[in-house]
């Protein structure tokens, strides 16, 4: 079933966003070598955005740990036009030990340069806002560049609460919604800007 990106979907369906005609699916164990040619296309500067440092990709182990389901999940997007060609990785990675009630996860997302700025990196995280609570996670946590602004102005909107890491960087915690607000019309969730999110090194625009 086809979701539209404000309607909450549960964690195994599609959703579009309407401003790209995008659409978002749970990834595949067998998905790493189109994700790793999505980091080939990236700018440096996305990538650096992404991971705070240089990398061009993921492992086959780390690959296998973003898709299992169980700590993690991770979603792919796509044109329908080319359903093999990626533009967008989004992970949401469970904190050490996680899956337990109340724990972090750790947020990211790479957006493939052409489509950045277009409103799907806010879609995006707002998509794994809700989805949060599949891997037992209770707030989402990262780490923004200082330079940011695009980023620090959406999380601000989101309610997040941020606080100087040092150097620099911004640390973001981010509350997942409660039940009844995933389940709230869809105009609770709207929100301004274009913006992106990365785990445990950087949240770039998007």
């Amino acid at each position: 079933m086809l979701h539209s990106e404000n309607a909450s979907p549960a964690v195994d369906e599609e959703f579009l966003h309407g401003p790209t005609g995008t659409l978002t699916r749970l990834a595949g164990a067998a998905e790493l070598a189109a994700v790793n040619e999505l980091h080939s296309r990236c700018s440096q500067g996305s990538l650096y955005k992404r991971y705070l440092g240089t990398r061009t990709g993921l492992t086959p182990g780390e690959w296998q740990h973003m898709t299992n389901g169980g700590t993690a999940l991770t979603w792919v997007t796509y044109s329908p036009e080319s359903p093999e060609h990626l533009i967008a990785v989004l992970q949401l990675v469970g904190s050490a030990g996680g899956g337990s009630a109340g724990g972090s996860a750790d947020l990211g997302l790479l957006i493939e340069d052409p489509w950045q700025n277009r409103r799907l990196g806010t879609a995006l995280v707002r998509h794994a806002r809700t989805q949060g609570h599949r891997i037992g996670a209770t707030a989402i946590t990262g780490t923004v560049d200082r330079q940011n602004t695009a980023m620090l102005r959406i999380l601000r909107s989101l309610g997040a609460s941020l606080s100087f890491g040092g150097g620099s960087v911004i640390d973001a915690v981010l509350a997942l919604p409660t039940i009844d607000d995933r389940l709230a019309p869809a105009q609770r969730e709207r929100h301004p800007g274009s913006v992106g999110m990365a785990s445990a090194g950087c949240l770039p625009r998007c």
